[in-house]
């Protein structure tokens, strides 16, 4: 369909039969257009990833999961020196001679945070811009579902960077409202705007490459999109809900993690009432010395326990940031390998629209240098400053070492098996009521068993084979037919359910989870 004649929907039967001529439009698949976009979310993710490995991650973000399995160190932040629902009454003293030093801290904790800073506020207003741009050609009918595609998912390129910026800023932004409003009012934006662009994408018909006796030059990729609009043309994808999935929880995680009051309601209403029962359930077999049947009770109810860990872990952050990054480069690179032979490489020309965004790049860079070349810090460099130079109050640990025992009360608890816990109730402790303590008890018996880890290396395991087939599959199937990743996705985990099942029913008897007291 030529770019100058007047687009109709009566048109689009004989364009979803026929398919059409692909016109190429280096301003919205131009390599340099696609090469800056995704060298900022990627630099984006690199520098979290860099700041976590490295322990410049607040510790209020880190969960027992990062500390006490994952093995990643971090430092107290203003916001959670000071917190605690049981400990051993001591403070846990910090080793001088292992901790950088405050001014060096400060500073590279301020350019991390300004170069993060920079690229995202870069990239909010480029998805906006660009998905803008995409719905004005999905309306005229100009837009073909190739570069629609693009469009969409240069803008999914774009969210995914401000939710990883969240997830390691979470603490500055509590401290800065402002910053904070305007970054949530592009986010909601940008959201709302790619769910509604992720419709005309759910067709069976979307983005087929070819088909047989479909007319030489021609391809279903370059049938204008809107013909896709308000008519499916087909069955719905089974692969439809995943990108709706994936990008819905991705926004409630990162926006939830920024309010006390969310996770406060999480706690309260969701991972509180599940787990109190499944103590409770526990509780009742282990008062009658029933240990098999306690073992078997324990198959189920700790790979719960294993997934309310994980997920509030910094690393489950991580994965789900890294998820979306990758679905949406193969949604990008695939269909534009797919027609780069159609547009005879006119795409991959060097111009004008080419070069800006990638030297657009270059200002978080400058953010960077500012602060390493600046002698004297600025205010908010001399905040942070204070902030680590500040001694730590003499209140509880809020978490136990895996050296130390199960602290409860400020007792110390010499069972060491997880029925005698359950066994020994709890009468003293500061709080309204002793389930937060029975809590942090079962946490810290939980977290020095190797079992347990065990079974939280078999999550991440389950992830990564999860994410490497439905990626590999994706990559392999994109304009060709549909990848069933749906179905793929359910039977994968199911199979690791039985697997973490099978693995506690064989070794609790011999993990102090499981053991006869």
């Amino acid at each position: 369909m030529g770019g100058s004649a007047k687009f109709s929907m009566g048109d689009c039967p004989d364009l979803l039969q026929n398919g059409a001529v692909v016109e190429p439009n280096a301003d919205i698949s131009g390599v340099g257009v696609v090469s800056a976009f995704l060298l900022s979310a990627y630099m984006t993710f690199f520098a979290v990833l860099v700041a976590y490995l490295s322990g410049l991650v607040d510790s209020e973000l880190l969960s027992l999961v990062d500390r006490r399995i994952f093995r990643v160190r971090s430092y107290p932040s203003r916001l959670s020196e000071t917190s605690g629902l049981c400990g051993n009454g001591q403070q846990r003293q910090q080793e001088p001679e292992k901790r950088p030093s405050s001014k060096h801290r400060a500073k590279v904790e301020a350019c991390l945070r300004s170069a993060v800073l920079a690229m995202s506020d870069q990239q909010i207003v480029t998805g906006i811009a660009i998905m803008g741009a995409g719905f004005q050609g999905l309306r005229e009918g100009t837009l073909s579902a190739y570069h629609y595609q693009i469009v969409l998912y240069l803008a999914w390129m774009s969210s995914s960077v401000h939710l990883t910026a969240i997830t390691v800023l979470a603490s500055y932004l509590k401290r800065h409202r402002g910053v904070m409003v305007w970054r949530l009012t592009g986010m909601l934006v940008l959201f709302v705007m790619l769910v509604v662009g992720l419709v005309p994408t759910i067709s069976n018909s979307w983005g087929n490459f070819l088909w047989p006796d479909i007319p030489t030059n021609k391809t279903g990729w370059a049938i204008p999109a809107r013909c896709f609009w308000g008519d499916l043309r087909g069955s719905v994808s089974p692969d439809a809900p995943i990108g709706f999935i994936i990008l819905s929880i991705s926004y409630l995680w990162k926006m939830g993690q920024l309010f006390s009051s969310s996770r406060s309601a999480y706690h309260r209403w969701v991972r509180g009432p599940i787990e109190r029962l499944m103590v409770r359930v526990l509780r009742f077999a282990a008062e009658r010395r029933w240990h098999w049947t306690f073992r078997v009770l324990l198959a189920p109810v700790l790979p719960v326990m294993v997934m309310f860990e994980v997920i509030s872990s910094f690393a489950a952050s991580l994965w789900l940031s890294l998820m979306g990054l990758i679905f949406g480069t193969i949604q990008v690179l695939i269909p534009r390998g797919q027609i780069q032979s159609m547009t005879e490489a006119q795409e991959d020309t060097w111009g004008f629209g080419q070069l800006v965004p990638l030297i657009l790049l270059i200002q978080p860079l400058g953010m960077v240098l500012e602060h390493v070349w600046t002698s004297e810090p600025h205010t908010e460099d001399r905040m942070e400053l204070l902030r680590y130079k500040r001694p730590l109050p003499d209140s509880r640990d809020t978490q136990c070492g895996p050296e130390d025992e199960p602290c409860r009360g400020g007792h110390q608890l010499n069972q060491q098996c997880f029925q005698a816990l359950l066994l020994t109730r709890v009468s003293e402790c500061p709080t309204a009521s002793t389930w937060p303590q029975e809590h942090m008890a079962v946490q810290n018996l939980l977290f020095s068993s190797k079992l347990f880890a065990s079974l939280v290396w078999l999550a991440q395991a389950a992830v990564v084979t999860i994410c490497s087939v439905v990626f590999y599959v994706d990559s392999q199937t994109i304009g060709n037919e549909r990848a069933s990743n749906f179905e793929f996705i359910l039977n994968t985990i199911g199979f690791f359910i039985g697997a973490a099942i099978f693995t506690i029913l064989v070794l609790s008897p011999f993990s102090r989870t499981g053991r006869v007291p």
